[in-house]
């Protein structure tokens, strides 16, 4: 998925826990802020002794928004840490230039990019091993392993989870009782999938049992989950190259699936090609049963919708006891490993120097009583970059449950259920447009050859994009 779009829902999901915390205070006391863990004063002279200086990367100037709240946040680490110079740089991250801005010794101290960057970064040794900084970090243990995993690399941890998702189902309940069409369950398969598409559909009033994106990338983006789900891939990297995995027995199986919804269940809307946007709108206007995603509170907020009417669920596995499967995403915080030792640490420290404070909720806590006060909900416990069942983690959890009335609440089945396979690593853009060229093919036609189609599309992007990727 564009990274940019997923930007706009990640931050309206995810906000405290990544980006509004930082305008609360920086240091509650703990021993959160350097690899060696320790708060005497004898450390902090010791670190203050050592001047560095550290590269920021920062909003660019019409963020303003982004800028005064990094810019509060600087201010806090600079009095947490006087000896360190900061300097601000706006390169934001992007695959096309990341090439030249490591050989030209130009990228920021740390840099911030999307989940499906790992294996390319790793590759180019782009990426500084988190090992040393986290072997005496309080929170070493407490991130979450799921958002965590597209940058466990060998067992080693190699970024800070920013903000993630893992991809789930939106389900409007108010249109499964109208059709007296009994509710799944998070152990649901495709087939209940199928069956509650269908059922829920009614084309004579323009309402459709499962509406996907089928228009622009976000089309190969939504498909991509039921390939996981299957238990396929998108990529193998073989010999030094590259190559399209998508044209698998799992692809045919997960494309085939959507042909059966289209033809067979009749459960799409009539106007399929729907981009991002508009299967969410379709949603609000209570015109699709289901959709991927977890935009709760856009859809309560500002679709006018009830909490009650609405529920999460799992990707559906394939087959009954198999794997709720679906994509992961997100943004990740790398040190450049360009950088000196001791601008490393800062880096560290800096990256994680609002994760796991009193400020997170202190900030999650104004949150709560905006929402309260303007009758909005909150939507919580999808996957944050801590554990739930961390200190931190119970803390949220204590006070999200003093605003009952005002949180959405994922089901603690749904999260256990989930599993999260990254996006593409190499030129995922491309693949995923090439796949909605299927998918826009098997819906107009019905007598689509889907093994064939798939097949073109894997060898179109070998050859023209995938055979370009050199591999160090």
């Amino acid at each position: 998925m564009k990274t940019n779009k997923k930007n706009l829902l990640l931050i309206a999901l995810l906000a405290f826990s990544v980006v509004v915390s930082a305008c609360g205070s920086g240091n509650n006391g703990s021993k959160e802020h350097g690899a060696s863990g320790e708060s005497s004063a004898d450390s902090n002279k010791e670190t203050k002794a050592a001047p560095v200086t550290m590269t920021v990367q920062f909003p660019k100037a019409d963020n303003l928004a982004g800028i005064e709240i990094i810019n509060k946040r600087l201010d806090r680490f600079q009095e947490q840490y006087p000896n360190v110079t900061l300097k601000k740089n706006d390169w934001q991250y992007s695959p096309d230039e990341i090439g030249i801005k490591m050989a030209a010794h130009q990228a920021p101290s740390f840099f911030r990019v999307p989940a499906t960057e790992g294996k390319v970064l790793l590759e180019h040794q782009w990426l500084t091993d988190l090992t040393p900084f986290l072997a005496n970090y309080e929170h070493a243990n407490d991130f979450n392993e799921k958002l965590a995993s597209p940058f466990m690399i060998d067992g080693k941890m190699h970024a800070i989870p920013a903000n993630g998702y893992i991809m789930a189902v939106m389900i409007n309940k108010k249109l499964f009782e109208e059709k007296n069409v009994p509710l799944p369950t998070p152990d649901w398969t495709w087939d209940d999938f199928y069956a509650a598409a269908k059922a829920t559909a009614d084309p004579a009033k323009g309402i459709a049992g499962f509406a996907m994106m089928a228009k622009g990338n976000e089309g190969g983006w939504n498909w991509t989950n039921f390939l996981y789900s299957a238990g396929g891939t998108t990529q193998v990297v073989a010999d030094g190259k590259v190559s399209s995995a998508f044209n698998s027995e799992a692809g045919v199986k997960a494309m085939e699936f959507m042909k059966q919804l289209r033809w067979e269940g009749n459960a799409l809307p009539q106007n399929w090609a729907l981009n991002y946007g508009d299967v969410y709108n379709l949603f609000k206007q209570g015109r699709a049963a289901m959709v991927l995603g977890d935009r709760i509170e856009d859809a309560i907020n500002n679709g006018g919708m009830k909490k009650e009417e609405l529920i999460i669920l799992p990707i559906p596995s394939m087959e009954k006891g198999g794997d709720h499967t679906g994509v992961l995403g997100g943004n990740y915080d790398v040190i450049n490993p360009q950088e000196p030792a001791e601008t490393q640490q800062m880096a560290f420290n800096y990256v994680t120097f609002d994760l796991f404070k009193d400020s997170g909720l202190d900030e999650l806590k104004l949150v709560l009583e905006d929402r309260k006060a303007k009758g909005q909900v909150y939507m919580y416990g999808a996957p944050a970059y801590y554990k739930p069942d961390s200190e931190y983690g119970k803390k949220v959890e204590e006070l999200v449950n003093q605003y009952p009335d005002n949180v959405f609440r994922y089901d603690p089945e749904v999260t256990q259920l989930m599993k999260g396979v990254p996006e593409p690593s190499y030129n995922g853009q491309e693949s995923y447009a090439e796949l909605t060229n299927v998918l826009q093919e098997v819906f107009s036609n019905k007598d689509a050859d889907v093994k064939a189609l798939l097949a073109a599309a894997a060898k179109k992007i070998d050859e023209e994009v995938l055979s370009k990727v050199v591999i160090k």
